[in-house]
């Protein structure tokens, strides 16, 4: 009996008149017929019950708003006369049957809304955490993972005088402003890169060439390691210096980012898994070369410690291999998307030559050289600053 019709059916008011028995204004089809509530509530309780009303008349009472309390014999013979069915009104189980059907549908919905708002990692409990670590995660695993941990922490507390907690600090209007003010967070991170020893194993051009490749890309997750929150003045300087344009796609590459900020391990991998990257994030027309490496096969061996290191602590947080897989789905896709965004921004970046040349030289050197500007500085030494910082003790 779930499938039967209901017995209401709301509508609007003034489609459906008067109601039927009484000429009062009609709240809805109630049991096949437009009436009033109290009209309604009269039907469903007096139908079914088996002993007959007597008319003290003739049977032919008035059953007007009124009067329809004068005669529930009448009433009721109006009722049937203009069409109410007696079969639509649901007993006491089929009604219990109704309500617990229309509560698991609601926590259908409410479950449906927790997944798509959930986090894409879940913060699991300690003790699952640590059961689940023990069987896919190796003590050197768990070792690798605490160093890249504690690495980037100790960077970041070491340099930390308050110029990490919020960028920008102010809303920007001038291009070479905002990412000379970057320039402390980015040196901060170049010291966590130079913490990791497959990536200070690389040849000082390979170091300089991955981070000029994929500064958009590391600058963007980092940001979110260190805001876990969209900063407002971050919106409106992209808004001021890019356009309204890439400033959406920044914005939803940054949300797409953000919703890796919950796990403390997670995007402080990434960050090294995507320094260590042979693709290109940035637009670069140069013809020199310079954005070419020395030793892919180092490279890409770097690469997949890191990468198989992830799927495993990924593993060691979900419940079955079918949701790393479908966490890693979402990630590929995710940053795609951040990759794109990067290019494009540098794409922008190009016709941006007079403000590159007043950044701070580390900010110099990490954006692609035009051809233009290559022609007109084949003296130009931007690259020493980055290189200094890399080669550095």
């Amino acid at each position: 009996m779930l499938d039967q019709q209901p017995s209401t059916i709301p509508v609007k008011s003034r489609s459906l008149g008067p109601c039927l028995i009484c000429n009062s204004s009609a709240v809805g089809i109630n049991f096949g017929v437009p009436t009033c509530a109290p009209c309604k509530a009269f039907f469903r309780r007096n139908a079914v019950k088996k002993a007959g009303f007597v008319c003290r008349l003739n049977g032919d009472c008035p059953v007007l708003h009124e009067f329809r309390r004068m005669c529930n014999c009448c009433r009721l013979a109006k009722c049937f006369r203009v069409g109410m069915q007696k079969c639509l009104i649901l007993s006491d189980a089929e009604k219990l049957a109704r309500k617990e059907l229309v509560e698991q549908n609601r926590q259908k919905r409410t479950k449906v809304e927790i997944i798509k708002k959930s986090p894409v990692i879940q913060p699991a409990t300690i003790s699952y955490m640590i059961e689940k670590r023990t069987k896919v995660l190796s003590a050197f695993d768990q070792t690798l993972l605490g160093n890249i941990f504690n690495a980037y922490e100790r960077v970041y507390a070491r340099a930390d005088s308050g110029q990490h907690s919020c960028f920008p600090v102010v809303e920007h209007t001038t291009m070479h402003i905002f990412y000379n003010e970057s320039e402390i967070r980015n040196r901060s991170l170049i010291e966590y890169f130079k913490l990791i020893p497959e990536f200070n194993r690389l040849t000082i051009n390979d170091r300089t060439t991955s981070i000029r490749n994929h500064f958009g890309g590391l600058f963007s997750l980092n940001e979110a390691i260190l805001a876990r929150s969209i900063n407002q003045k971050l919106v409106v300087s992209v808004k001021n210096l890019f356009g309204l344009k890439i400033c959406k796609d920044v914005l939803l590459s940054m949300e797409r980012i953000h919703a890796y900020t919950r796990d403390p391990i997670i995007l402080k991998l990434i960050l090294i898994i995507w320094s260590l990257s042979m693709a290109m994030n940035t637009y670069n027309d140069s013809t020199s070369g310079d954005h070419i490496y020395d030793d892919t096969l180092s490279l890409f061996y770097s690469q997949s410690i890191y990468v198989e290191l992830l799927w495993r602590y990924v593993e060691s947080l979900l419940p079955s291999t079918k949701y790393v897989v479908k966490f890693f789905s979402t990630f590929i896709r995710d940053f795609l998307y951040i990759q794109t965004c990067c290019f494009t921004v540098n794409g922008y970046m190009q016709q941006k030559e007079d403000e590159i040349n007043k950044m701070e030289p580390l900010m110099q050197s990490i954006w692609p050289v035009s051809k233009k500007t290559e022609v007109m500085s084949d003296d130009d030494d931007d690259d020493d600053d980055i290189d200094e910082l890399l080669s550095g003790e």
